[in-house]
């Protein structure tokens, strides 16, 4: 088991001027962008990179906001629902979360050129915010397994000090010294988080020491497990768009970006020991919360051809996003102990939040073919075909080697085929639209996430000058959850199933 998971502890032991363990699906989480726009946009599918006229094409191809004829501003609401089912172990479970949000706003200006006869017939200037994702979400697995979550901390303990065991002045505290005084200095040195890890692990009794090392305090093979994780918070985005309208057939684009990151992950591991105690550990609390956020930027440029007035193609480059961002860490493990004969509790709460040293993350571009016919009143179809290489993930900060994470992302991660298929169909004011959304996973191994696959339908009301619409979307993706991120190769199951309903009032002035 040591030879499976000690290349993991490696990676989680990186040193920074300050200790740091990191989650390695969290640049993958960042990295991803949800169709998450208008209701229109969002019924069809996201597929509008040769469309435009929509606030939320800029997110696709900025070139999309020079098809506007009128100045126009639009505001969208939505209500998402998550359902994530876990198997562990044989045993299912089921965890629930809700979210209402303004997840988009924004205005396009149009400037019609004064000479009609000159090849730049408009400009449009836009405006507009929007999420990338929202992280809300909730994770619940439960169940028996024949590994104990406690060799997540003997691994740190025997092995995460270069190699080696920690030193034993590191887990106890001095005279006048305070578990909270310990873990602040540990903060400081390199490898202190296997140090944290294993001062927690101590005094809470899990592991003793020997003149080799530690090991557990107590056995056995049979140990009821829980895991419940929460996230919230979101990726936001502020676009500034420029669009050019040349001869009503050639339209460009271009965007600058900035980049909001907010969210808060909290988990808390439960394990009870079944199996026969009279000396040693019986159960376990384990909790830990880290608040991540920063700001970035990026740029995107494209452009939309009418090769006829029906068929119109579309291309659109998405820059990288350059990101700093950092985290403030918090953690503490609640244990009982049965000591000569009698059930004992011990509280190691550290109660401080560790400020981390900023960091930074270069997310992936990602190119962006597009085609659409349209009815002429009647109806368009559309669809894009989107390229991203999450293989191309990078960290970066001041006196700290990521060379081991950005190899994992290197060696594990790879190139996304993403597809979109939109339409709509126009019966006078009503509008009725559908879409279909395809991407694959961006794990090599598709077992820690598979493709996600989506589903989406609405219906639009024109009141001539203003519009109404509604759309809901529908989208499900398989992964796994580690039980604990070391030590163990418990693994729960997820399916996921994501509901989303939006409703979008936009107005032509």
């Amino acid at each position: 088991m040591k030879k499976i998971y000690l290349p993991l502890l490696a990676i989680f032991s990186l040193v920074q001027a300050q200790a740091q363990e990191f989650n390695l699906a969290d640049a993958v989480k960042i990295s991803s962008q949800q169709v998450n726009g208008t209701a229109r946009f969002n019924a069809m599918g996201g597929a509008f990179g040769a469309l435009g006229g929509d606030i939320s094409a800029l997110q696709i191809n900025p070139a999309g906001s020079a098809l506007y004829n009128y100045n126009n501003f639009s505001f969208t609401g939505n209500l998402q629902i998550q359902n994530n089912k876990s198997i562990f172990e044989g045993t299912k479970a089921t965890a629930k979360e809700n979210d209402v949000n303004l997840s988009n706003f924004g205005a396009i200006f149009v400037v019609d050129s004064k000479n009609q006869d000159q090849a730049l017939k408009k400009v449009t200037i836009g405006i507009g915010y929007h999420t990338n994702a929202r992280f809300n979400d909730r994770y619940f697995s439960s169940g028996v397994s024949n590994q104990s979550v406690t060799n997540y901390f003997l691994d740190h303990a025997n092995y995460g000090y270069n190699g080696g065991s920690v030193p034993l002045d590191y887990v106890q505290t001095r005279e006048g010294e305070s578990i909270t005084d310990l873990y602040d200095y540990l903060n400081s040195i390199q490898n202190g988080f296997s140090a944290q890890q294993a001062m927690l692990a101590y005094q809470g009794y899990l592991i003793n020491d020997t003149n080799n090392g530690y090991v557990l305090n107590g056995s056995g093979n049979s140990f009821y497990q829980e895991n419940e994780t929460y996230v919230s918070g979101f990726n936001n985005q502020l676009t500034g768009n420029v669009g050019f309208d040349i001869n009503k057939k050639l339209y460009l684009g271009a965007n600058l970006n900035v980049h909001f990151i907010d969210y808060l992950t909290s988990s808390a591991i439960y394990e009870q020991n079944q199996s026969p105690v009279t000396d040693g550990y019986k159960e376990l609390l384990f909790t830990n919360h880290t608040y991540t956020y920063g700001s970035g930027f990026s740029f995107n440029i494209g452009g939309i051809f009418k090769a006829t007035e029906e068929f119109r193609i579309g291309a659109s480059y998405q820059s990288p996003t350059w990101m700093s961002l950092q985290d403030e860490f918090s953690q503490s493990l609640q244990t009982n102990i049965i000591q000569d004969n009698e059930l004992n509790f011990y509280n190691i709460d550290p109660a401080i939040t560790t400020l981390y040293n900023k960091y930074n993350i270069k997310n992936p571009g990602a190119f962006t073919g597009s085609l659409a016919y349209v009815f002429g009143t009647k109806g368009l179809l559309s669809f894009d075909y989107t390229r991203k290489d999450y293989s191309t993930i990078e960290y970066k900060a001041d006196r700290a080697d990521y060379s081991l994470v950005n190899n994992y992302y290197k060696n594990n991660l790879q190139a996304t085929n993403e597809f979109r298929i939109g339409g709509e169909y126009r019966l006078n004011q009503v509008s009725l639209r559908a879409g279909y959304r395809f991407a694959s996973s961006p794990y090599k191994n598709k077992d820690l996430m598979d493709d996600l696959t989506s589903y989406s339908a609405g219906i639009g009301y024109s009141f001539g000058a203003s519009r109404l619409d509604l759309g809901y979307q529908f989208w499900q993706q398989d992964s796994q959850q580690n039980m604990i991120s070391s030590g163990t190769n418990n693994v729960a199951n997820i399916q996921s199933k994501n509901h989303n309903i939006s409703l979008t009032y936009s107005a032509s002035f």
